[in-house]
């Protein structure tokens, strides 16, 4: 398999494991030795990303559903704290 098809086999794990359709970014990258998957999760600018040395395909992608069934990504919260100058005291 190529990168592309290999990303696709991705999507479809994340749809069938959170039954969820994802459209974000995922990028395999085929290292030698070894595959490394990034995922635009929470956001395309924070990725995450992780990697395996293994020798085919099936070993990466028994690797990736694995990873996808025990993080489960879905239920991850990010919050965002924003800052002012302004002061004020009640």
């Amino acid at each position: 398999m190529d990168e592309v098809e290999l990303a696709q086999t991705i999507r479809d794990y994340i749809k069938l494991l959170y039954k969820a359709e994802y459209t974000g970014l995922i990028r395999v990258d085929k290292l030698n030795p070894g595959y490394r998957c990034v995922l635009g999760i929470p956001s395309y600018m924070v990725q995450t990303s992780f990697a395996i040395d293994c020798e085919t395909d099936d070993e990466f992608l028994k690797y990736v559903y694995e990873e996808l069934r025990v993080r489960n990504y879905v239920r991850q919260e990010v919050y965002r704290v924003l800052r002012n100058s302004e002061t004020r005291e009640e």
